[in-house]
């Protein structure tokens, strides 16, 4: 059973929120809002643990199937990298990241399709 998972600050997007309403109400396809902040504000060790957890041991399949390697969701700032989550989506299977997109306009193209297409979309993108 393939999940949506929203990483998002604070409340995230109103629009993306919507969407995956809309998905959930449409087709049995279960989303989570996952919100990496704490009370609203950056918590940089919550999102390195989801990172390090999550999406680092998935580097090779994620980057064969997104195009795009891991390393786009870290950020360099003062000689500091941190990672950089809140704004992306996953495609999750059995707890384990199949495959993300990241970016308020990629998100919203994304669920757009799913809406469209529905479950058989998502199971395209996990290929």
């Amino acid at each position: 059973m393939l999940k949506l998972l929203y990483y998002c600050q604070g409340e995230g997007n109103e629009a993306i929120r919507k969407l995956l309403t809309d998905i959930g109400e449409k087709y049995p396809i279960t989303y989570e809002i996952s919100d990496l902040s704490r009370s609203g504000t950056y918590d940089e060790e919550k999102e390195k643990q989801v990172y390090e957890r999550d999406f680092k041991p998935r580097a090779k399949v994620l980057k064969k199937r997104t195009g795009e390697p891991i390393t786009q969701l870290r950020s360099r700032r003062a000689r500091h990298y941190f990672v950089s989550l809140p704004g992306t989506i996953a495609i999750i299977r059995d707890k384990e990241i199949e495959w993300y997109t990241l970016g308020d306009e990629e998100i919203a193209k994304f669920l757009r399709t799913v809406l469209s297409k529905g479950y058989a979309y998502l199971e395209e993108c996990c290929k």
